[in-house]
């Protein structure tokens, strides 16, 4: 399995954002939300969004690192390509590594449940 995070397996337009927005489904947690659509791309495909509600800048990057190195491990566990968002939200300043790591691989696991298609 390959365990890199391309720069192609990343979402950075806020075209592809905005379109995941509308059409795609959602699991909400308590913290974070997660935004997700089948997509037609032969590997799935990652965005973070950290508001500046969490934190001061050192806070958020680091947010942003764990779900990126989350998912770098863990995108083999998927189904089938997806295109996910990940949303902070405000109580996740409260959680260490472990607790993050359990919460994301939950997550992934209800997704895997889901029959969306």
């Amino acid at each position: 399995m390959d365990e890199r995070l391309r720069p192609i397996e990343r979402i950075r337009r806020k075209k592809d954002f905005l379109e995941l927005y509308k059409k795609g489904h959602r699991i909400k947690g308590r913290y974070f939300n997660l935004i997700f659509r089948p997509t037609s791309f032969q590997y799935s495909r990652l965005g973070v969004v950290v508001s500046k509600k969490i934190g001061k800048a050192v806070v958020r990057n680091r947010i942003k690192r764990w779900f990126r190195e989350l998912f770098r491990r863990n995108k083999g566990l998927l189904p089938r390509p997806y295109d996910l968002v990940f949303i902070a939200r405000e109580e996740i300043t409260s959680l260490g590594w472990p607790e993050i790591k359990e919460e994301f691989e939950a997550t992934l696991g209800r997704l895997s449940g889901k029959n969306s298609g």
